[in-house]
């Protein structure tokens, strides 16, 4: 019997050997090769295990054996493009078929979020209902969706939304990058063949965490950084016990700190406590107007007059969501709390805590990230009575701050701002996967360090390119408008973040840059028209990697020359001469506003150029179009020397070529700016 067992048991231990390869969710149905090129293959197996790769557009057979590690790989020879569906059959002996495959062109799409806005964005919903109703038109169209992760190591491996690629459907492209969706339609449109969409990008992130270790070395100030990310563990939930301890012992230290409290009572909420010395606040409202950018523990007093006939009666207080916490006391009493941010506050106040006169109500608010404080609705803040008759609380409060967050401890479990986690969890397992070149849409998190941005953007460049091993295609989104529009023109740091993105194009080769500075929102970071953004990253790709004679710019700065007291400045790219084009109906979004200089420029004024003298005071400049040159002038300014032109974060500018597409931003000067020296 024992011999029987022990013969079965061998006999399941030899099948578990001949298991399935793995494969990442880049080999999978649905997927897209790259056209001619030999196209790596690779995956997991048992250790020595032989495996093959048989396409059946050639029925070769490519064969590998599995390191000690399991690891395998090959390379496939791939046909020219087309719309015949084939499949791959990969085998170490129990074949995994590969279904519906195509061979086409193959990008990458990555950035921050508006990047990562989706076809069907909380904004888009009605703009883009038809594109998505007919997206199975488009179903060549083949998307893969890297699932958002971190990483403290570079890792072989990621997750997918679905595990695999997808068909452009309805379903499939409603939470898919918009952006990176239009720029594939626009290419199987063009180039009549299939296009696979690879997109992993992550929303309000900073470039360092999407470059390797190796990359960031090269800047001083990484090393720190750099050091954190080695002592951490790969483990996400043993980096969110470590956290977990870190900010319990942080708290207590906080709380033992906190001089509204003491031996465990609260102090500070005794209707005897002296608040005279506190700041005053009118709430609803952040604490953060008061005390800017500061975390901590904020104490809210209110005093009230309670009726006669309300005394010895249940009442309720209402709030609104406090965040982060909050413990609420009546008269020095505790009558409730909750550590939800976004919960509504609905406390009742027993009867035998009810006394007519004068009453106080007193908050501690824990705010342990992001702003704080009561920020709801100024209907939810009232005392109701029995009667149903309210006391309104939407009114002045004494508040202060008792204890600063500084230095409070971050969860880096899924934390993506930090330098290299994106990288190694949703760049690294992604090479060597054959691609043709690859989207870029980030920057607005790197504002603050746009001198900075000039070294990272091509580093991060070449990084990628140094993995995958060739100097793939890459082209950037420039920022668009976004923020109030400026009163007086000057220095401004989207405008040196904009600046930096165009040296890294002219840095490098095979890189470009979709101009989309009248496409912005005043009101909204997150610009809706994602097709217009599509198209023109399409262009440039159609134009430099496929052959197509097309237009891919606006009108670019190439020199100037001083004449009397105006400024000469002379364009390239004018594409059949230089025009003015006002937004239109879609100036109330891209301003705000419809006054003074937005007004002028919907009228028809060339518009957004500034100009300075030898004291280097900017002055809004009257503008005028030659030829291809554009003659800029200020009766305030008799001896210019520099010439600026949509140099602001959302500037109203309104200069195109007959294209149709917007000039570039530019400067003459290189006088240091805002965030010259910031690292």
């Amino acid at each position: 019997m024992k011999r029987i067992l022990l013969t079965v048991l061998a006999a399941l231990s030899s099948v578990s050997l001949l298991a399935k390869v793995e494969l990442t969710p880049l080999f999978s149905d649905n997927m897209v090769f790259q056209q001619s090129c030999k196209a790596p293959v690779w995956g997991k197996a048992a250790p020595g295990a032989v495996v093959t790769v048989t396409p059946s557009w050639n029925g070769k057979s490519y064969r590998a054996t599995a390191g000690p590690d399991g690891n395998w790989s090959v390379k496939i020879d791939t046909p020219k493009g087309g719309f015949k569906k084939y499949s791959v059959t990969i085998s170490d002996g129990d074949p995994l078929v590969l279904q519906n495959v195509l061979v086409g062109e193959v990008w990458l799409a990555s950035g921050q979020s508006n990047m990562q806005m989706p076809v069907e964005s909380w904004r888009a919903v009605r703009t883009n209902q038809e594109d998505i109703a007919g997206a199975a038109r488009y179903a060549d169209v083949r998307l893969l969706q890297v699932s958002r992760a971190t990483g403290m190591r570079e890792h072989d491996y990621f997750s997918a939304d679905f595990d695999k690629w997808k068909e452009s459907s309805p379903e499939t492209v409603r939470n898919f990058s918009a952006a990176a969706w239009y720029f594939g339609r626009k290419l199987m449109e063009e180039l009549q063949v299939p296009v696979g969409i690879i997109h992993s990008s992550w929303g309000g992130t900073i470039i360092e965490a999407w470059m390797s270790e190796g990359a960031l070395r090269a800047f001083p100030e990484m090393s720190a950084s750099l050091a954190q990310v080695r002592s951490l563990s790969d483990n996400e939930s043993e980096r969110e016990k470590t956290f977990e301890e870190e900010i319990a012992a942080f708290i207590r230290e906080a709380n033992r700190k906190d001089l509204g409290k003491s031996g465990g009572l609260a102090v500070w909420a005794r209707p005897e406590f002296d608040d005279s010395s506190w700041k005053t606040l009118r709430l609803p409202n952040t604490v953060q107007q008061l005390w800017p950018d500061t975390n901590g523990i904020y104490w809210l007093r209110k005093t009230v007059d309670i009726p006669a006939a309300w005394a010895g009666k249940d009442l309720t207080l209402s709030l609104g969501p406090v965040d982060d916490f909050d413990e609420t006391y009546w008269n020095g009493e505790k009558v409730g709390s909750d550590v939800l941010w976004n919960k509504a506050r609905e406390y009742t106040v027993p009867a035998r805590l009810v006394s007519p006169g004068r009453t106080v109500i007193t908050i501690r608010c824990t705010d342990d990230h992001g702003n704080g404080g009561l920020y709801g609705a100024a209907d939810l803040l009232f005392i109701q009575g029995p009667d149903g008759q309210k006391i309104r609380l939407d009114s002045e409060w004494k508040v202060t701050l008792s204890v600063s967050f500084k230095g409070v401890p971050k969860s880096t479990a899924r934390e993506p701002n930090i330098p290299t986690v994106l990288y190694n969890a949703m760049i690294r397992p992604l090479a060597p996967f054959a691609i043709k070149g690859a989207i870029w849409y980030q920057g607005e998190s790197n504002a603050q360090k746009a001198y900075r941005y000039r070294d990272l953007m091509p580093s991060m460049i070449l990084d990628w390119r140094a993995l995958w091993g060739y100097d793939f295609s890459f082209y950037i989104t420039q920022l668009a408008g976004y923020k109030k529009v400026a009163g007086v023109p000057g220095d401004d740091d989207w405008a040196e973040l904009r600046e930096a993105q165009e040296m890294a194009t002219e840095m490098l080769d095979r890189c470009g840059m979709a101009c989309i500075i009248d496409l912005g929102e005043a009101e909204d970071i997150h610009p809706v028209r994602k097709r217009e953004v599509g198209e023109r990253l399409a262009r440039l790709a159609l134009a430099n990697d496929y052959g197509r004679r097309l237009v891919t710019t606006g009108p670019r700065y190439e020199s100037f020359r001083i004449a009397g007291r105006s400024i000469v400045v002379r364009f390239t790219d004018v594409a059949g001469g230089l025009r003015v084009i006002p937004s239109g109906d879609f100036a109330g979004d891209r301003y705000g506003s419809r006054g003074g200089k937005v007004e002028k420029a919907e009228s028809g004024v060339l518009s957004g150029f500034q100009i300075a003298g030898p004291d280097r005071v900017w002055h809004w400049a009257d503008a005028r179009i030659e030829g291809d040159t554009v003659v800029v002038s200020s009766t305030d300014v008799p001896h210019p020397v520099a010439v600026r032109y949509a140099w602001s974060a959302n500037p109203v500018c309104n200069l195109f070529n007959a294209e149709g597409l917007p000039a570039w931003p530019f400067r003459t000067d290189d006088w240091p700016g805002v965030t010259y020296g910031n690292l």
